[in-house]
């Protein structure tokens, strides 16, 4: 019976082992440096209401493939949680203030893509990361949707093959270009503008 359990014991630490050892983590940020004032810091400082943030991806447990083993590359955090924070400190550079609510409008967010590709050749690795969310702007006392837009942010570059300082750093860039998007829409601007306060 003790063999048995220790058999047990030992096979369940070896998965574990394994398991960790099968994928790859990034922490993917939107640090505040990068974050610039645009178009929409031109605009009267409104109460912004950042609803949860969903992640309507197919594969939400990753965003990418190592090659050529095809472990899985995943993030350090939920991907919601790095696209809330990158609109959070993109609306507050630009003059605004995110609130828990009420608000003067409501930001909604949809993670649509999240994703590293590459493509390995004789002596470099070419990869892409793209980042793209779709947006609602609502009225912050009825509801009604006053705006939808869908931003995209792409990324290439030539590195050396399964390096994770190279992938953040497309990621990151991704990231930042999608968000970056949203501070200089000038429908996006006209529309949190025209909110009542």
């Amino acid at each position: 019976m003790n063999r048995r359990v220790g058999a047990m014991v030992g096979s369940i630490i070896a998965l574990l082992v394994l398991a960790g050892c099968a994928r790859r983590t990034i922490d993917v940020t939107y640090p505040e440096t990068m974050a610039n004032r645009a178009l929409l810091s031109s605009i009267a400082s409104r109460r912004i209401v950042i609803a949860p943030v969903t992640d309507r991806r197919a594969e939400p447990g990753r965003i990418g493939a190592e090659l050529p083993k095809g472990k899985p590359i995943v993030t350090a955090r939920p991907v919601s949680d790095i696209v809330r924070d990158a609109l959070v400190v993109e609306l507050t550079k630009n003059g605004h203030e995110v609130v828990a609510g009420p608000g003067d409008v409501v930001m909604s967010a949809d993670v649509e893509e999240f994703w590293l590709d590459a493509v390995r050749g004789a002596s470099s690795t070419q990869y892409v990361g793209r980042v793209a969310i779709a947006v609602v702007i609502a009225d912050g006392q009825t509801g009604e949707a006053l705006l939808t837009r869908r931003y995209v942010g792409l990324r290439r570059r030539t590195g050396e093959p399964d390096s994770k300082n190279t992938w953040r750093e497309i990621m990151d860039t991704a990231l930042a270009r999608t968000i970056h998007d949203v501070a200089v829409d000038p429908d996006l601007a006209l529309t949190v503008a025209r909110a009542a306060r």
